[in-house]
This record gives structure tokens, C-alpha cells and sequence, in this order.
């Protein structure tokens, strides 16, 4: 497996982190870096967190970052603030302003080809990581990411809600995108580090289509070579944890978001 760091970011994610799984993969895969991002919590997360930190050999310890906020900011700045933190690290540059108002566990610099973001529920386990560079072998795109294609041999578990209302929102975005994408809320996608600036420097507009706006802001940079550069892969395994932070009201704000987007980008 190539060289990956990923973060995850976490809102009350206390009985929802495994951290078993967690740092049985950090044991296992020496080129395997996490960047966890507290985003504010309100339960036990950032206990956690450091018990997760601490509770390990030295070794594993070094591959162990954690951004801790006390105010929520939502996903895409936890995912944004995380991922230019560990381009920060792997520079070896100034540590970004935003690091001025938050806890900080690990500085250790970050060896790492790719970067990315995971679900802190593990809803796609880490063995879809070795199956993404197992894919790409032949074409070494810039970018992967995870789909949830339900199909014979995959175990992918979604309600009845999320199967037909995440169908329909693809239809939306691949329509707008002009490409003919799967899947691009997954919560499991990696790319090289040359993107991160063009992906995350600016401030998302949107707390939950920010995978969206990151697809937009590669159109924006290369054009039609954008698709070149991205790698859909259908992942085998996909598991609809329960807690998820998306209730109703947020789906039916997606509508409003999705003409956001697409307005904002022209």
C-alpha cells in the first residue's frame, strides 16, 4: 500500500469510535498516518481520543495526530482544517493560524504520497484502502474515490431512505457536473498531495456538499482533464452505522444547497 495519511473527523463520535480497529490497522500498516479532528464534541470524544493516543507503543504513537476544537465547525472545515494541517506536516512549513485556537496532539513530520478523509465510524472499513491502490495500480489517478455500488459479490448496507434518496441526488450532481459519477458522498476518497491547496485552501460553502465543491474546484483547475485524474472505485464493503449525523432536515436542505453549489461555481 502506498504511503497514506487520512483524517477523520469526529462529533460525538464516543460510542461510535472503534478504537480496537483503529489501532489494530496502525499496527499492522507502518505506512498508515490519522489525523483525527475533535470537532467540537459534546460527549466524551476527545477522552477518547487521548486514551487512544496514549495506550500505544511509540511506533504507532508517531503516526497519531488529533486537532481538538471546542466549537463546532462542521464536517468540511474539520476535514479542511485536518488534511492542510497535515500538508503543513509533511512540508515541514509554518503550521496553519488555525492552529492557534485548538488543542494539538502529534507534530511529528508526515511521510505521505496520499491523502484523504474516512468516516470516523469506519462505515468503510480500512481494508477498502488496499483495495483502492490494488485498483489503481495500472493508472495511478491523483484522486480516488470510494462508491457505493450495490452489486453481486459487495456487501453494501443501506436503508431503503438512503439507497433511493442518494440515487437521486447522484442523478442531480452527475447532471450538473457533466460526468458520470456514481457516487460522491462517501466518505472514504485519498488523492496526491499537489491537490490539497487546489481542494481545501478555500472555504467550502456548504457544510455537507463539500465533496461536491472539491469535484467543482478540479473542473475549475484542469477542465475536462479533471476526469482523467479521478479513479471512481466501487468499494465490497459498506456498513450504514446508526447515529449518523444526517437527520431529515438536512435532506431536505439539499436541494436548496445543490442549485448553492452549482450557482457559486459557474
Amino acid at each position: 500500500m502506498e504511503k497514506t495519511c487520512l483524517v477523520i473527523p469526529c462529533y460525538n463520535e464516543s460510542d461510535r469510535l472503534d478504537t480496537h480497529s483503529y489501532l489494530n490497522e496502525l499496527s499492522n500498516n507502518p505506512n498508515l498516518t490519522l489525523i483525527f479532528v475533535n470537532d467540537g464534541s459534546k460527549d466524551a470524544t476527545i477522552e477518547v481520543l487521548r486514551q487512544l493516543h496514549s495506550n500505544c507503543d511509540s511506533k504507532v504513537q508517531n503516526r497519531i495526530h488529533i486537532l481538538s476544537y471546542i466549537d463546532n465547525q462542521g464536517k468540511a472545515t474539520a476535514v479542511q482544517r485536518g488534511l492542510l494541517w497535515a500538508d503543513a506536516l509533511s512540508n515541514n512549513t509554518p503550521a496553519p493560524t488555525f492552529l492557534l485556537n485548538c488543542e494539538t496532539i502529534g507534530n511529528g513530520i508526515i511521510d505521505a504520497k496520499y491523502f484523504g478523509f474516512w468516516d470516523a465510524d469506519l462505515a468503510t472499513p480500512f481494508s477498502e484502502l488496499s483495495w483502492f491502490f490494488h485498483l489503481a495500480k495500472d493508472s495511478d489517478p491523483d484522486m480516488i474515490i470510494g462508491s457505493r455500488v450495490a452489486r453481486l459479490g459487495s456487501k453494501i448496507e443501506r436503508t431503503v431512505f438512503r439507497h433511493y434518496s442518494g440515487r437521486l441526488f447522484a442523478t442531480f450532481i452527475s447532471q450538473g457536473l457533466g460526468w458520470k459519477v456514481h457516487d460522491t458522498q462517501c466518505g472514504a476518497k485519498i488523492f496526491k498531495s499537489h491537490l490539497i491547496p487546489i481542494c481545501m485552501e478555500q472555504p467550502f460553502k456548504t457544510s455537507w456538499l463539500f465533496d461536491v465543491e472539491m469535484l467543482l474546484r478540479l473542473k475549475k483547475q484542469y477542465g475536462k482533464r479533471a476526469t482523467e485524474m479521478i479513479l471512481e472505485v466501487p468499494i465490497r464493503t459498506w456498513n450504514d452505522v446508526k447515529g449518523s449525523k444526517i437527520g431529515w432536515t438536512d435532506f431536505l436542505k439539499v436541494p436548496y444547497q445543490i442549485w448553492k453549489v452549482f450557482r457559486d461555481y459557474k
